[in-house]
């Protein structure tokens, strides 16, 4: 059973294949980790995110 404390809940993501990974962090520290290229999360491009980003509208 998980806390009823969301800061203590970790960030699970679920890959291109189908693996699940999971990482004990909050999702704005994983958010600021994936930009910052401190946390790596398996299948995802090692191009992302770009040098040069786009946002699409």
């Amino acid at each position: 059973m998980s806390s009823p404390d969301p800061d203590t809940w970790p960030v699970v993501v679920r890959g291109a294949n189908g693996d699940w990974s999971e990482f004990p962090v909050g999702a704005v520290e994983f958010l600021a980790g994936v930009y910052r290229r401190t946390i790596d999360v398996p299948g995802m491009l090692r191009s992302f995110p770009s040098d040069d980003p786009k946002v699409l509208g």
